[in-house]
C-alpha cells in the first residue's frame, strides 16, 4: 500500500504486469513499455515463424489473407460501438468520417472493377457499411442529441469544491 499525500486513506499500487501475463482482465494494460515491446516482438516472431513453415499451404495463405482484410474491415467497429454506448459522436469530425467512407468506397470499387479476390470485395463492402453506419451516427447524434447536459452547463452552486 502507498499512503496518499493529502488524505489519511491508503491507495493500492497497480499490480506489475509482464508480457507473459495472460490474464484477460489486464490485456494491454502494461506496467512498462518494454513489456509491451517484448509482447509485440514475441508475437511477431512466433507468427512469422509459423507463416514461414506454412508458406506452401494455399489454405493457410488464403486464410491469413482473409484475416488481414477482415481485420482492416472491422477497424471502425469499436468506434461504432463506443458511439452507440455513449449515444454521442462528440469530438468526431464529419469531414473525417466522409474521408474514411470515400477512401473505403474507392478502394472497394477498385477491388470490384479489377476482379480482386472475392474476400477483398466482401471485406471492402463490409468496411463501407461500417463507415456509413458511423456517418449516420454522426448525423443522428448531432441533430438529435441524446447525451445528458454536460457539467459546464450546470449552475455554479452544483460545482465540486
Amino acid at each position: 500500500y502507498v499512503a496518499a499525500d493529502s488524505k489519511d486513506e491508503e491507495i493500492k499500487a497497480p499490480p506489475k504486469r509482464s508480457y507473459l501475463d495472460f490474464d484477460l482482465n489486464y490485456f494491454w494494460h502494461w506496467s512498462k513499455f518494454t513489456d509491451y515491446m517484448q509482447c509485440i516482438l514475441t508475437f511477431t516472431g512466433v507468427t512469422g515463424y509459423i507463416t514461414y513453415l506454412w508458406l506452401d499451404s494455399s489454405l493457410f495463405v488464403e486464410t491469413l489473407g482473409f484475416l488481414a482484410v477482415f481485420t482492416e474491415a472491422m477497424l471502425g467497429v469499436p468506434q461504432l460501438y463506443r458511439n452507440y454506448q455513449n449515444r454521442s459522436t462528440e469530438g468526431m469530425s464529419i469531414k473525417m468520417v466522409l474521408m474514411w467512407t470515400s477512401g473505403d468506397t474507392f478502394k472497394t470499387v477498385y477491388f470490384i472493377l479489377n476482379q480482386a479476390p472475392f474476400q477483398f470485395s466482401i471485406c471492402g463492402l463490409l468496411q463501407v457499411f461500417v463507415d456509413i453506419v458511423i456517418l449516420l451516427q454522426v448525423y443522428l447524434y448531432s441533430h438529435y442529441p441524446q447525451k445528458p447536459v454536460s457539467h459546464t452547463a450546470h449552475p455554479a452552486s452544483t460545482k465540486a469544491l
